[in-house]
Formats: C-alpha cells, structure tokens, sequence
C-alpha cells in the first residue's frame, strides 16, 4: 500500500492569519514547524496501517514549507512548485490518497483563509458544480483510480468535504469563528487524531470507489477582477464567458487542471 500525503498549511492547527503562512515572517517559521508534525502523523498513522511508502507532497504556496531535517525518516518528500500535479504529484504510483492542513473553498464563511488555488479567484466549477482545491486535487487522484481516504482542516472544510466527496473522512483541527479567528484544539490532541484518523482511512480505503474517468471536464473560474480574466485569456484554449469569469474545456481533468494552471499563472502575473 503506498500513500500520498499532500500537505497544505492553511489547514494546520493554530493557523488563523495570513502571516502564518507567509514565508518570511516569524509567526510562518512556527508553524511550517507544526505542518512538519502533521505530515509526520499522517505518515505515522500510514505505516501503521500496513502502508509499504508514503510520499509526502508539500502543497503550501511555493512548495518549499516542511523541513526535510524534521521529517519522519520512512517518507520520502516532493517539494517545489514546477510538478506536473501539482499538489497531488506522486498520485501517479499510489494507492490511496490523504489531504492534510487543507482549508475550505473561495467563498466559504466562516472557513479559515478560504481561497481556491489563488487570492485572485471568486469561484471555481467543475462541469457546473463548485469546487475548491478538495474537490479538484480529489478528482485529479481519481483519474488515476486512487481513492482520497481522509481530509483535515477546519469544521467547514469538514461539512463540505462531507457533501462533496461521499466517503472521505474528515479531521477537525480548529472551528473557525471569522476568516482570521479559530479555536484550534490541543496540539497534542490534533497530533493523536491526526495519526489514528490516517491509520483508520488507509485501513478503510478498501471501500472507496474511484473510478478512473476520461470524459472531458470543463472549467469555470470567476475572478475578483477583468484584468485578471483577460489575462487568463491569453491561454489558448481559455475563453472569456464574462467581465470576470473564463471557461475552459479539457479533454480529461489533466488537461483542463494543465489550461487552469496557465491562466492562472498569467492571472497573477498581470495583477502584480
């Protein structure tokens, strides 16, 4: 059994402001110090369910967070920013997926630094339903037929993980009161539930359906500005569907998460 486990930080426990995840600030180095002990949990909980490897993605900003120094010994790290998957890179030679330190989608309220892939994105759909980076890394593992066993963040990140991917179980680190405010649970305790929630999951991922799919998928991203559409239009293949929302259309979610990766990056280059 090999597990990947991708590891995002806004979901980590005690995060609540921007600057907790903001590499260059001292409250960032604290916890990308507490997202290296949850990724060690979660690799803790996988060897404990008989897992033979475990892949750790970093998958916070430029990728480059969780110190190798630190890390549990069996698991072996994919980290920088140009991976074809991105934060689901190493699914390719899995056999079950886990999400740790994920946070709810743009929009999300009262979610904890609630987004979707980029400050810049008011929305996101995947072939008319919303989506957030669960639902979008979770379909991209599914193409490759590997089931996400088990997602944690906040308690809204749970109730949508709940709706949304049936069967995936959830761990609540924190329950957030505001974007930036939360009541994050004991350290310790997140440490333990962490561990024993991956163990269970990897134990029960048997059960998970994930159909491998090469219908194509289309994507509809509604941005907080025209500048940032327009430029996300210079992709071929991206077309304008209003003053801030473009369509694209992949003939699988490869392709159509490869067209959204380009316009984003050109999204966020013309708004710098």
């Amino acid at each position: 059994m090999r597990v990947l486990i991708s590891v995002d930080m806004e979901g980590i426990t005690g995060v609540t402001a921007h600057e907790d995840v903001r590499p260059g600030t001292a409250s960032y180095e604290r916890f990308r110090r507490q997202m290296t002990a949850e990724a060690n949990a979660a690799v803790a909980g996988s060897f404990e369910a008989g897992a033979t490897a475990a892949v750790v993605n970093d998958s916070h900003d430029g990728m480059r967070n969780i110190l190798f120094e630190d890390l549990d010994d069996r698991a072996s790290l994919v980290s920088g920013t140009m991976k074809p998957l991105d934060m689901v890179e190493g699914v390719q030679e899995s056999d079950v997926a886990v999400f740790i330190g994920y946070h709810a989608m743009a929009g999300s309220a009262p979610a904890v630094l609630a987004h979707t892939m980029s400050g810049l994105v008011h929305g996101w759909w995947m072939d008319g339903v919303a989506v957030g980076e669960s639902q979008i890394n979770a379909a991209l593992c599914r193409h490759f037929g590997v089931p996400v066993a088990l997602v944690s963040g906040d308690a809204c990140l749970a109730d949508e993980v709940s709706t949304t991917l049936p069967g995936t179980r959830s761990v609540v680190v924190k329950y957030a009161t505001d974007e930036t405010t939360a009541r994050s649970i004991p350290r310790a305790d997140a440490i333990r539930l962490l561990r024993d929630g991956v163990r269970d999951a990897v134990l029960g991922a048997g059960s998970l359906s994930a159909v491998r799919t090469g219908e194509a998928v289309r994507f509809r991203i509604e941005f907080t500005s025209t500048a940032a559409a327009a430029a996300a239009c210079l992709c071929p293949g991206v077309e304008r569907a209003g003053a801030r929302i473009v369509d694209m259309i992949g003939s699988d979610i490869i392709e159509a998460y490869r067209l959204s990766t380009v316009s984003m990056n050109l999204a966020i280059a013309a708004s710098r």
